[in-house]
């Protein structure tokens, strides 16, 4: 029987998959219902589903979140998490389940032990063939491995930022600046300058809502806040798009920076690719309102976010699960079939 052929792509916020010859079929949450009894953990819910947990605590169940900025946090909850995600791929009736083979990608800042254990999570969810890839490279695969490009992949927890030309990586790094960090900058600001305080949910609805880099957006919206130090009730609050910019803009201008001094990294032979591309944003750090444009005038140069921003990782690694030529020579391998 022909094996299964899995691109994972295990972020803090979602997983994604993508299955060849089938496409995207997994795209939900990191995180799971667990409940653990006599040394054994049982999946309850995983995914969205864990949500109406979140609203309605029930006795006995543990909410875990997997993965934080890529790194597997909870190793029996993940592969609950990747047994159930990994059967969504599985072919209906099937008496005899087929092999697995999967390509996970991986942060490029992530460590030896790290990555061991991404791989050793997906071994006991039942793949029989790992293979790990930095998410930069899988990206290339969907943007067109082969040619250079600058990305720019910005996450719930980190930043990946790299120069990938013909053959792989040419310079990268991994920055601890995401969409969390801007959403908890938000409720700090609420702290601080309002007496408020406010959920992380709440706040990332504010972010998403009124986060933007036009100066010339002045929205607003009314939350429900409490107010420190009074342990009943909630009062009303007016939030402004400027005062979120505000909060917001010191960050991107860190990831500026480190953009800025990584394109004097651009080799010479690949500077036509990449000038005639541009930045490519990716993530679910890119939908920010304004940011192309931010970015865009500050470099001089085109910016452009992909259509697909939070599952392109997962589809460019089908890339080379379909390309084993090009998979061998990244890889540096001789017989991969």
């Amino acid at each position: 029987m022909k094996p299964i052929e899995l691109s994972i792509d295990l972020g803090s916020t979602k997983t994604s998959i993508h299955k060849v010859g089938s496409g995207l079929i997994v795209n939900d949450e990191s995180r799971v219902v667990v409940m653990t009894k006599n040394n054994g953990m049982t999946l309850i819910e995983s995914g969205k589903g864990v949500e109406k947990y979140v609203q309605k605590p029930t006795a006995g169940y543990q909410i875990v979140n997997t993965i934080q900025g890529g790194v597997v946090t909870n190793e029996r909850a993940a592969i609950c998490m990747l047994k159930d995600y990994i059967s969504r791929c599985m072919p209906g009736g099937a008496i005899i389940k087929p092999r697995v083979k999967v390509l996970a990608s991986v942060g490029m800042g992530m460590s030896y032990a790290e990555k061991k254990d991404v791989e050793k999570a997906l071994y006991k969810a039942g793949v029989h063939d790992v293979t790990l890839i930095e998410s930069p490279l899988a990206i290339a695969g969907a943007l067109g491995f082969g040619r250079g490009h600058f990305i720019v992949d910005i996450g719930s927890s980190k930043t990946e930022i790299a120069i990938v030309g013909r053959d792989g990586i040419v310079s990268g790094c991994s920055v601890d600046i995401g969409g969390d960090k801007i959403t908890k900058t938000i409720a700090d600001f609420m702290v601080t300058s309002m007496s408020s305080t406010i959920s992380f949910s709440l706040a990332e609805r504010i972010k998403k809502e009124l986060g933007t880099l036009y100066e010339n957006n002045n929205m607003s919206m009314r939350v429900n806040v409490r107010k420190v130090g009074k342990q009943q009730g909630t009062e009303s609050e007016i939030i402004h798009s400027k005062d979120i910019r505000a909060i917001i803009q010191p960050h991107v201008i860190d990831l500026l920076e480190i953009i800025y001094n990584m394109s004097f990294e651009i080799p010479s032979n690949i500077a036509d690719d990449i000038c005639n591309e541009g930045i490519v944003l990716c993530g679910g750090g890119s939908n920010l309102t304004g940011l192309s444009e931010f970015i865009s005038k500050f470099m001089q140069m085109k910016v452009a976010r992909v259509d697909d921003a939070t599952t392109v990782v997962s589809r460019g690694g089908m890339y080379f699960l379909e390309n084993n030529t090009d998979f061998a020579r990244l890889l540096n391998l001789v017989n991969y079939k």
